[in-house]
């Protein structure tokens, strides 16, 4: 890797921490595609695995008093279950179909929230958790993306802003330390990679910081609405992605 690639990778790295700090998910969306015009996209996915466990670990440092310990149970643990089902299921379903239902369901849902429609408001329930670890387990082992449903089902539950953040990167520290062993047993990480690893260590303890002290400052109407722009952008996104393999 040269020394522009590199240079690219972390400022993209740290770009990417900030927002998923703030919206408490989008990290590793957001730096798989462009991680993979530098990487072999195996490589990628497996290096963008790791950051995203540091990153979650980072953001636990600032978030880690505020988390809700319940919801981490309820959604949690159902998630790293179905994302093993996920990821067995994704060698004979077409990951484009699920991109465009995915996707269509986050711009409908986050224009109807924003608009405030009450019919589409999620219920703040256990069945709630236990449905949105099931889904978001199941479509981050088949596509790589379960944040956008955790974040759909934490909104329902009003967390503040802090206890968003935590809760959210405790049930992802979890699932990708499910899935990262996986990655390495494959080898998908060549060990002259080392010293990137360590350096994004770093972008991710300094892009988290920066983020939670953003977030701090916004005040809790802009931050929902915050995220349901990133639910939005997130939407659109995986339409694109999808539309042209379906």
């Amino acid at each position: 890797m040269t020394s522009a690639s590199l240079i690219g990778l972390l400022l993209s790295a740290f770009a990417a921490e900030v927002i998923g700090t703030m919206a408490g998910f989008g990290a590793a969306t957001v730096l798989t595609p462009v991680a993979s015009f530098f990487l072999d996209i195996k490589t990628a996915v497996a290096v963008v695995a790791c950051f995203h466990l540091f990153g979650n670990c980072s953001r636990l440092v600032f978030f880690g008093r505020q988390i809700n310990w319940r919801i981490v149970r309820s959604f949690g643990v159902v998630a790293i279950l179905l994302s093993f089902a996920g990821a067995q299921a994704s060698a004979w379903l077409s990951a484009d179909a699920i991109r465009l239902l995915l996707g269509g369901f986050l711009v409908v849902y986050s224009v109807l929230e924003a608009s405030q429609v009450t019919a589409v408001r999620v219920p703040a329930t256990t069945p709630t958790l236990l449905v949105g670890g099931a889904v978001s387990g199941t479509i981050a082992g088949l596509i790589g993306t379960g944040g956008a449903i955790r974040s759909v089902c934490l909104l329902a539950f009003g967390l503040p802003r802090e206890a968003y953040v935590g809760t959210s990167a405790a049930i992802a520290l979890l699932v990708d330390a499910t899935r990262l062993p996986v990655y390495l047993s494959q080898r998908f990480i060549p060990s002259s990679l080392g010293p990137v690893l360590l350096a994004l260590v770093a972008v991710a303890f300094l892009g988290a910081w920066l983020g939670q002290r953003l977030v701090r400052r916004v005040s809790p109407v802009g931050f929902k609405r915050f995220v349901l722009l990133m639910l939005f952008l997130m939407g659109c996104k995986l339409l694109a992605d999808g539309w042209p393999g379906a």
